[in-house]
Parts: structure tokens; C-alpha cells; sequence
């Protein structure tokens, strides 16, 4: 979440996750609800901003609309900045998948190999 909108939603000396307005990428993102199950909270806050794409949905975040879940390589610059900060320590980890076409094609087997390269230099692995 952005550091000023942390000090506006707090019950106490923790985040206040029932009610604080979440962003979340589309209708089949459940990594927010994921997080609120795990602090005991049943269901999406009251105000919720849907933005479906990935640039936007971090300045979304930078700016205060809501807190989301971002991915650690994202948003790394503005948590080591102060900009972002952590609600949690919580870290949820998503398995990601790379699709393409069968057919031999030397170029797309040069772009799954670059793919398959960088994702091991800078993706955890679970």
C-alpha cells in the first residue's frame, strides 16, 4: 500500500483489512481475498477498484486507491523507497505459466528460452 494510505486505515496498530478499499486486477483475481481470508476477514472491503492492468494497477496502488497484492520484482524500487510499504509478511506465491504454439518455429524457441532464463533470475521459486 501507498505509506500515506496506510495511516488513514488502521484499527489500532494494524491494518484495518475489513475495511481499507482494495485493488484488485479483474473478476478472477483472488490474491487480495486470499490475504483477507488469512486475517480472518470473509469477503472483498466495501469499496473495491478494479484495474486490469499491470502498470496501472501499481500506480493505482502508489497513489492510495486501495492496497493490492504486487508482485516482489514490481514493486521492489518503491518499497526500498518508502513510497509502498508492506501491510504483511505475508507472501503469496503464484504459480506462473508460459504458453506457446507448438510448431517449430527457431523463434519461438529463442523467445521460451529468454522467457525461461530471465524467470530464473528474478522469480522465486516455490
Amino acid at each position: 500500500a501507498a505509506a500515506a494510505f496506510t495511516g488513514r486505515w488502521r484499527r489500532g496498530r494494524a491494518p484495518d483489512w475489513a475495511a481499507m478499499p482494495a485493488v484488485v486486477f479483474g473478476a478472477k483475481d483472488d490474491l487480495q481475498q486470499d490475504m483477507l481470508r488469512r486475517r480472518g476477514v470473509p469477503r472483498l472491503p466495501p469499496v473495491v477498484h478494479q484495474v486490469p492492468t499491470s502498470a496501472d494497477f501499481l500506480a493505482a496502488v502508489r497513489i492510495g486507491l486501495g492496497w493490492g497484492m504486487l508482485p516482489e520484482p514490481q514493486a521492489r524500487a518503491d518499497l526500498a523507497a518508502g513510497q509502498l510499504v508492506r501491510l504483511s509478511g505475508d507472501v503469496l506465491d503464484v504459480p506462473l505459466f508460459w504458453q506457446r504454439w507448438r510448431l517449430d518455429s527457431p523463434r519461438l524457441t529463442t523467445l521460451t528460452d529468454a522467457v525461461r532464463e530471465a524467470a530464473g533470475r528474478h522469480l522465486r521459486r516455490g
